[in-house]
């Protein structure tokens, strides 16, 4: 197995800003003699290896390919399609303005038109394209032969991906779909130590990997739980907008990470002078520039791309919206909640499984808050557009002659959608509405949330700002549609001012990892560097370096389920082992307290032990009503969406080695493990009986599936966001305590003070008395 400890060392005093580092010295190159092979030394392994995990996320080349060369036909397509819609048609008589002739020396004139007396001829056609539409093929067609010529090397690399499954890892094409992430992870781990795919160490460890394939990734990641993303605007009327589209996203990316002018010289390291505190203002400077420029260019082509985005907009969802208008209406997880959500070192597909699992918990805590006002217009609307739509229909059903009407096919599409986005917006009658217990619904697998939220869950402050993180389907477009219009903008003005911040964030926050080169130190998952103790790390007092929202406690946990042979570094096992031995202490005290007369008289210290059992039984209660809960519209949406995924197996069969396999390729972390201890397992070990209330037991004493496994993860994000309130609650009265008692020592000492001086000035007064 993999050494368990990522070495890596902090840059010196003249990097960090005179910021004490205790890392590990830089290893050296390998230089005994290795076995040569095709796989040996790989110079790219940021590439390499994400390549390997999208060649198994798309089940090998047949999709890879396809997926390249339908994208280059879709572009070619949309811009000849709109050409052709644009100068190539005669409006006058396809909207009958204008009548055709059929024989032009009587003038006789037709009533049927056929395509040919639409169209116009060729030569015609091409004389009728402007500057303007020249220019813009122009500007599509270099697009397109860039596209072209990146389609063609991905495809070559991809092919060499297929090669190294093959022959290095023994994994064919047809086995990608019955094979899971984690067991392609293992075998990649081996052939470190037989080929040396990585020459820097003698063996990579799983989060080594998982840092070369999310190095910008987690950037991005640890600049939003620090607040520098994602954009905030603040605009009248509609108060506060968060604008981090994907166009957005794209430049920030190029900019930062992968551009001519990036602060990364390669993929993998950060150049010099950002580590260095003296080049901060040169920097600084150097980068706001490079922000302007990219903005101009940005607005330059913003007309552009503001054409193509309308064009795939209208040929991808106006067919969608016409046969369900209530599109719209439903919702998605914003830009932003996907970085908000993602826990550091998590693939894209660890991402989408808990999400997903969270959508059902999220639509059903918005759904909690009704507007009988808007409900009332929305019954209005759906009475009189549905009955204009119903007696169009019949009546074109009765005659199909009806349609030829002018503008009836309008008339009947305009009200149809209308009705359909109306009824979106009436709430179900028979639904019950438990706002608090939803939000930790939501909470067992988003794993992020703030306290106020779960305090305030009724409340339409916390209701606003998760819309924030969970969007209509409608926004998300309109702000895709207007991106190119607003993005340069957003470069400008907003993220140019804020070249100083992005610089000392590269700087502080980067470190080099040996083997794996720089990346960003929130990615280490270090308790001890990026803590927080009120999430129970034993961490240094500087608060700048600490992670908010329990985010590097929560990723470290996550990682740990996902790759159960991790072998940890010390201080992250001893933080696991920590959370654990607090599990293991209150589950005593809940079976001391059972024994206990319940006739006892209250003293601080059984109040003080009933707070410690309250965060494991408040954990209990919440994943027992998510994974059983009777209501019909709260269904085991963590257990369906486990089972959808997963085949049905026979214990017995897996006993004798046999494993079942079927679409698992997607599945977070082993499909089986050894069981371990967990948090979850604690629990049902206790006296609590989870397997008796409704929790799900597998069979099998020495084994944990992918739903188990997916279960105790809910409930260790329940649990430390329990304790953590508890901590909260704990640290604030002992500082009550604390401050009163400074305070009564305070008031003391005003009194012996006074006391003091009062006997002084009678002395005085006495004295010059007796003078007189």
């Amino acid at each position: 197995m993999s050494s368990s400890v990522s070495q890596y060392r902090g840059l010196t005093a003249q990097y960090t800003d005179n910021e004490e580092e205790d890392y590990p010295p830089q290893f050296t190159t390998l230089t005994h003699e290795i076995e040569k092979s095709k796989w040996s030394h790989i110079d790219d392994l940021d590439e390499f290896f994400a390549r390997v995990y999208h060649y198994h996320q798309n089940h090998g080349m047949p999709s890879l390919i396809l997926i390249e060369f339908l994208n280059l036909f879709q572009i070619m397509f949309l811009t000849l399609f709109s050409v052709f819609m644009l100068e190539c048609v005669d409006y006058n008589i396809l909207f009958q303005s204008q009548q055709v002739i059929s024989d032009k020396k009587n003038n006789s004139f037709v009533e049927k038109r056929s395509i040919h007396d639409v169209i116009y001829p060729l030569d015609k056609c091409i004389n009728n394209i402007d500057f303007k539409i020249w220019f813009s093929i122009t500007i599509v067609f270099i697009f397109w032969v860039f596209r072209l010529i990146k389609a063609i090397y991905n495809i070559a690399r991809y092919a060499e991906i297929r090669s190294f499954y093959i022959s290095a890892l023994n994994i064919h094409t047809n086995d990608l779909p019955n094979i899971t992430w984690n067991e392609v992870l293992e075998k990649l781990l081996q052939m470190q130590k037989k080929h040396h795919l990585c020459i820097h160490k003698q063996e990579l460890t799983e989060l080594d990997i998982y840092n070369r394939i999310l190095r910008f990734k987690n950037y991005l990641v640890a600049m939003v739980n620090q607040g520098i993303l994602p954009p905030k605007i603040e605009i009248p009327i509609f108060g506060q907008l968060i604008l981090l589209t994907t166009g957005f996203k794209y430049n920030f990316e190029f900019l930062f990470f992968w551009g001519p002018f990036a602060p990364f010289q390669n993929c993998y390291q950060l150049r010099p002078e950002y580590k260095v505190y003296s080049k901060r203002a040169e920097l600084t400077a150097e980068l706001s520039k490079s922000i302007l420029i990219l903005g101009v260019l940005n607005l330059i082509l913003s007309p552009v791309i503001f054409v193509w985005q309308l064009l795939q907009f209208l040929y991808n969802y106006t067919e969608l919206i016409k046969r369900d208008p209530s599109v719209l209406g439903s919702r998605r997880w914003s830009n932003y909640g996907r970085l908000y959500f993602r826990h550091f070192n998590e693939l894209d597909h660890e991402l989408d499984a808990r999400l997903s699992r969270a959508y059902r918990p999220a639509m059903n805590y918005l759904s909690s808050f009704v507007s009988k006002f808007l409900a009332v217009f929305a019954k209005f609307f759906v009475l009189t557009c549905g009955t204009i739509f119903a007696v169009l229909v019949l009546l074109t059903i009765y005659d199909e002659d009806v349609i030829n009407i002018e503008h009836l096919l309008t008339i009947i599409s305009v009200t149809g959608a209308i009705a359909g986005i109306a009824r979106s917006l009436i709430p179900d009658e028979n639904f019950v509405f438990f706002s608090d217990q939803m939000m930790f619904q939501v909470l067992a697998h988003v794993h992020y949330m703030p306290d106020s939220w779960k305090e305030h869950a009724n409340s339409y402050v916390v209701r606003d700002e998760f819309v924030k993180l969970f969007q209509y389907k409608f926004v998300y477009l309109l702000e895709e549609l207007l991106s190119p219009i607003i993005t340069p903008f957003i470069l400008i003005f907003w993220l140019r001012p804020r070249s100083a911040s992005l610089v000392d964030f590269l700087r502080n926050f980067t470190v080099d990892v040996v083997g794996v080169g720089d990346v960003c130190s929130f990615a280490q998952m270090d308790t001890k560097r990026h803590g927080n103790p009120k999430w129970l790390s034993k961490t240094n007092p500087k608060k700048t370096h600490q992670a908010r929202n329990g985010k590097t406690e929560l990723s470290l946990i996550h990682f740990v389920h996902t790759n159960p042979k991790w072998r940890l570094p010390a201080e992250s096992l001893a933080f696991i082992d920590q959370l654990k031995d607090q599990a293991i202490k209150e589950t005593s005290i809940t079976e001391q307290s059972i024994a206990k007369s319940n006739n006892e008289p209250k003293t601080a210290e059984s109040i003080n032990e009933q707070n410690m059992e309250q965060s494991l039984n408040k954990s209990i209660y919440h994943l027992q009503s998510l994974v059983y809960n009777p209501a019909p519209n709260l269904t085991s949406n963590l257990i369906k969406s486990s089972l959808n995924s997963q085949p049905q197996y026979d214990f017995h069969i897996q006993q004798s080695g046999q494993m079942p396999r079927g679409a698992v390729s997607r599945i977070e972390g082993p499909l089986f493990t050894n069981k371990q201890q967990t948090l979850l397992s604690i629990a049902q070990a206790s006296t609590l009986q989870l397997s008796s209330q409704g929790l799900p037991v597998m069979p099998g004493p020495n084994i944990t599936t992918a739903i188990e496994n997916s279960l105790d993860m809910c409930f260790s994000a329940l649990y430390i966001h329990e304790v953590k309130l508890r901590l909260n609650f704990s640290f604030y009265l002992v500082t009550m305590i604390e401050l009163s008692s400074s305070t009564v020592n305070i008031i003391m000492e005003i009194i012996l003070t006074w006391t003091m001086l009062k006997k002084k000035m009678m002395t005085i007064l006495m004295v010059k008395i007796y003078l007189k």
